[in-house]
């Protein structure tokens, strides 16, 4: 059963983020990542996260979050609208595992870019890449990111309807 954002109990809401987000985005992005690459000794400070969040997810991009009422942040994701590209999704640690992940791309997938869209993922990750696969994505090729050096594998998604 793929759940929506709408389908979340407690309800969440999915909103652009705004400049202020900019600290508890990046706690999350940090935490998560952390959590995606154990094998990473070395985590980069929290300022570097924040520069990443303010230098990244702005335009062209779109930065939307998911929150609660409360407005406690649950996840976010950055995607390049011209291009149908999926820059990042994370989840925090502690609500992942409940479907928001999944409800998250299909946000995307039936809302958001429709009539398909793309995203990197870093070869090493295999819970991120067994997730997409589970989500309907094909991995395609495999190349180098451009910061890192790390190897990543492309990943799509395309609409069956005509």
């Amino acid at each position: 059963m793929n759940l929506r954002l709408s389908d979340l109990v407690p309800p969440v809401v999915l909103r652009p983020a705004i400049g202020q987000d900019a600290p508890r985005l990046a706690r999350l992005w940090r935490e998560a990542w952390r959590s995606a690459n154990p094998g990473v000794l070395t985590v980069a400070p929290l300022s570097h996260w924040e520069d990443r969040v303010r230098s990244e997810f702005g335009p062209p991009c779109t930065a939307l979050l998911v929150e609660r009422a409360d407005e406690s942040l649950l996840g976010f994701m950055v995607l390049h609208m011209a291009h149908s590209h999926l820059h990042q999704l994370f989840v925090a640690p502690g609500a992942q595992s409940q479907g928001l992940g999944g409800a998250m791309v299909q946000e995307i997938c039936q809302r958001l870019c429709p009539a398909g869209w793309t995203l990197h993922v870093a070869t090493a990750n295999l819970r991120a890449r067994r997730f997409y696969a589970r989500c309907g994505l094909i991995e395609g090729a495999v190349s180098v990111h451009p910061t890192s050096g790390r190897e990543r594998v492309v990943c799509s998604w395309r609409s069956v309807v005509p």
